[in-house]
């Protein structure tokens, strides 16, 4: 008796843990069709266009102190990708006040970015940071809380 009562509490509360996770994502095919007919339907983002001083005292652009890629996504339904540089999403052939994101190459992983401020022209691929005082590309490592860095087992 008391294992039928600890397997009933035990179910409930994975049937409670289920409810309050996310759970999956498309959960019909239905689902995925909607998803596919919004996207289809929803027009381009436009950047918003930026307003210029009136004045003819315009400060020159400041150089970013680095450029770093942290991802970019391609589509594939022919629209313009996403590239996230300094933590800002830039569609493709767009520019933010820092860095102009160039056209997303087919078969290449390297983004095309041009920095405003200097006009230098970068070629950088999603995790990799341009530090214009050395003039260096390097690799970006993120860490997290407790990262030893080692591959391994934790014994």
């Amino acid at each position: 008796m008391r294992l039928l009562i600890l397997l009933m509490l035990l179910f409930s509360w994975h049937v409670q843990a289920a409810d309050a996770g996310l759970g999956r994502l498309f959960s019909t095919p239905s689902d995925r069709i909607n998803l596919d007919r919004l996207r289809q339907t929803k027009k381009e983002i436009v950047p918003q266009k930026v307003e210029t001083p009136t004045t003819h005292t315009m400060l020159p652009a400041v150089a970013p102190n680095a450029v770093e890629v942290q991802g970019y996504v391609k589509r594939s339904d022919g629209k313009k990708g996403t590239v996230w540089v300094n933590r800002q999403a830039v569609q493709e052939g767009t520019k933010n006040d820092e860095v102009t994101v160039g056209h997303l190459p087919t078969q290449q992983n390297r983004i095309p970015i041009q920095i405003n401020a200097t006009g230098k022209v970068l070629s950088l691929k999603a995790g990799q940071t341009y530090d214009p005082e050395s003039n260096r590309v390097r690799e970006i490592r993120y860490s997290v809380q407790g990262d030893s860095g080692t591959i391994g087992n934790a014994d």
